[in-house]
């Protein structure tokens, strides 16, 4: 699984996980988890936009993908899904948060390293 919104440290993570997913030959499911303060028709049309690109490039690759899109907490959500689907590695892109907005405002990849049931992989 990957945790995919889009942004540039998570698409060179999106890349691994695709070839990851080549790799061992698993299928991987891309999630993304709007926060519901944010999830106005505006920003559903464009996180369906990225989402349907991040499809479309796995599966050009080959790989058994599965695009999913929540609305919640990012942080308890993505942990949600990767037990629903029984995954055995998440893969995250690193945060390019400093080190004082990650006390202050908190970290999602963070949060999965620390409370992951499985494999964390955390791409740079």
């Amino acid at each position: 699984m990957i945790a995919y919104d889009g942004r540039e440290n998570t698409r060179r993570a999106l890349e691994y996980a695709i070839s990851h997913s080549v790799t061992y030959g698993d299928r991987l499911y891309i999630v993304s988890v709007i926060p519901k303060s944010s999830s106005s028709p505006e920003e559903i049309s464009r996180v369906r936009a990225y989402m349907d690109e991040a499809l479309e490039k796995a599966r050009g690759r080959g790989v058994d993908a599965q695009a999913l899109i929540e609305s919640g907490s990012p942080e308890k959500d993505l942990l949600e899904a990767a037990n629903r689907f029984s995954c055995d590695t998440i893969v995250v892109g690193r945060s390019s948060k400093t080190s004082f907005d990650r006390v202050i405002m908190g970290s999602v990849s963070n949060h999965i390293v620390a409370n992951a049931k499985c494999n964390v992989i955390v791409v740079q």
